[in-house]
């Protein structure tokens, strides 16, 4: 099967796609492909999604026929007209006619969660505080008392007491004596053109790059791409294609050339084909493992230690070989899922999310360049996802820095009135984010994560998605303190290795030791990885799958203390 990457919609300016059928097929054409393919995701997902055009008594006349034997006879079709019934509101009234039907038994005949998902008891609950808390994060809309919620508590206090974190600031102070000495990053020209050209022999670009408008940053540009892969693993046999495009942000125009060519070389080589053997077109050889977690005869990465929005539940997965530091400088082998790595990957197995983005992706000169990169991503998402939106966390910026200065007071004189919120976590390692409101109460924020406090609020302010020049935007919240921007806490090191043995040292402390998987491709030979943190949040993306994290919860309480 052919299929078509496709943008579906856009929210808070970070563009959401799906994989499409090439072909224009029958709704009997697709489920029988699924009939013979049941864990085709991109086909299950699409014929699911159509569900809401479809008409209620069809459907119901479908039930029906399928419960005359309570689904033994199709238990593909009869699943997946089940996951209509809870995803789509105009057909929830038909869930009855399941009556006597044990949904347990239909979910090893989905690769869905969403069956899953409403077998939690406690879900309803999480899905209402998170509707709470995605008006507060994403809206910055007042989060009630605990008891003014009218809500039941997701946790005791039991639930949330937590070890007394070991912070940032305490473990870069530990390594002071050994730290590599200092290390400038390659020149921006020759990263340029390395990406540049790795890219230009992959046929990657379609067109040239062009000046991205819509944010704060003073360069921007953007640039189109498309990426093909072929999966033949199991039952599966499908190809993917489509459009996609890449952004590069920075106070120069050299800075976002180069942001926006590493960025392509990282989303390049994150699209992954399979063949019988197993992953394509790495340096490192990758053979897939068919197996559950408890069948592996190899450490892997414990599933149950991950922040997933339905437990691990023992399903085959198909595994490749990763690493995770050791206490010695060095690294132990860890077996990854392959859907936890790469995107858009439809392999013949069940999903363990709803839907798995970029986060822990990154590229760099050097592939502790590129860990780093991935490491602090990863932290500022589980920001995003456990920070409580609160007013005393807020503050606008100065800075002595001449292009600074110049950059926010043309913003001010513009009628662009930047703010900036701390949400760095327990760890300790500096996070904000930026906030421009619209003229009509529209937020529009950007995020940034590093080791230097600096580094990271200029990343959050570049990125944020309001055009300058552009039209007026609303007023900043009154009577904010003011920061210097010099006066952030700067923990970095000078160097990509002393700032990876900074942030692993950090994880490892707090329990968070993370896993990496290597996706340098033979064919451009830059590094690229993807981390995965276990305990911290993979998504930040709130839905109706999303589990409120006890830390959020935590975090929410402590506003009231």
């Amino acid at each position: 099967m052919r299929y078509k990457l496709q943008m579906m919609n856009t929210d808070y300016g970070v563009g959401t796609f799906a994989a499409l059928p090439e072909s224009n097929l029958s709704f009997n054409e697709m489920i029988a492909h699924l009939r013979k393919y049941p864990y085709d995701d991109f086909m299950h997902e699409f014929v699911l999604q159509g569900f809401k055009e479809f008409r209620p008594k069809k459907l119901e006349k479908l039930i029906r026929e399928t419960m005359r034997d309570k689904g033994a006879s199709d238990p593909i079709m009869t699943a997946i007209m089940y996951e209509a019934c809870l995803c789509h509101d105009r057909l929830t009234h038909l869930q009855p006619l399941f009556e006597g039907l044990d949904p347990a038994w239909l979910l090893e005949y989905t690769p869905a969660i969403h069956i899953r998902s409403a077998l939690l008891d406690d879900q309803p609950l999480h899905r209402q505080w998170i509707a709470l808390f995605s008006d507060n994060i994403f809206g910055l809309s007042p989060l009630p008392t605990p008891e003014a919620s009218g809500l039941a508590p997701l946790f005791s206090g039991t639930d949330l007491q937590r070890t007394p974190p070991v912070q940032a600031a305490e473990i870069r102070r530990s390594l002071e004596d050994r730290l590599p000495p200092p290390n400038p990053r390659r020149p921006l020209a020759e990263t340029i053109a390395l990406a540049l050209t790795a890219l230009e022999k992959a046929d990657a670009f379609l067109g040239p790059a062009m000046r991205h408008k819509a944010c704060l940053s003073p360069s921007a540009r953007l640039r189109h791409w498309m990426p093909k892969t072929r999966c033949i693993s199991g039952r599966m046999n499908n190809s993917l294609e489509g459009i996609q495009t890449c952004y590069g942000r920075g106070l120069t125009s050299e800075c976002a050339e180069a942001s926006y060519a590493m960025e392509m070389v990282e989303r390049f080589s994150s699209y992954a084909s399979f063949g019988p053997k197993g992953v394509l077109g790495y340096v490192t050889d990758y053979p897939l493992i068919h197996a559950t977690l408890d069948e592996l005869d190899a450490p892997a990465l414990d599933l149950r230690s991950m922040r997933l929005e339905v437990p691990y539940a023992g399903q085959k997965l198909y595994w490749l070989a990763g690493h995770t530091p050791d206490d010695h400088g060095g690294t132990l082998p860890l077996l990854v899922p392959a859907q936890l790595v790469f995107l858009f990957c439809n392999l013949d197995e069940q999903s363990l999310f709803s839907a798995l983005g970029s986060t822990g992706l990154a590229s760099g000169n050097t592939l502790a360049e590129a860990k780093v990169s991935a490491l602090t991503e990863a932290i500022e998402r589980d920001s995003d996802a456990t920070t409580p939106f609160a007013p005393s966390n807020c503050f606008r910026i100065t800075s002595d820095n001449p292009e600074i200065a110049r950059l926010l007071a043309a913003y001010e004189s513009d009628g662009v009135h930047l703010w900036f919120m701390d949400v760095t976590t327990e760890l300790g390692v500096p996070c904000y984010k930026s906030v421009v409101l619209g003229a009509r109460g529209d937020v529009n924020k950007g995020s940034g994560c590093s080791l230097n406090g600096r580094a990271a609020l200029v990343s959050a302010m570049t990125e944020t998605p309001y055009p300058h020049p552009g039209p007026p935007s609303g007023p900043a919240p009154e009577g904010l303190p003011v920061r210097r921007l010099e006066d952030l806490p700067d923990l970095s090191t000078g160097s990509a290795k002393g700032d990876l043995m900074v942030l692993e040292a950090i994880l490892a402390a707090n329990g968070h030791r993370p896993a990496y998987v290597d996706l340098t491709r033979k064919d451009f030979g830059i590094p690229v990885v993807r981390a995965l943190i276990p305990g911290l949040e993979l998504i930040s993306d709130f839905d109706q799958y999303s589990r409120v994290s006890p830390r959020l919860f935590a975090n929410y309480l402590a506003l009231f203390d």
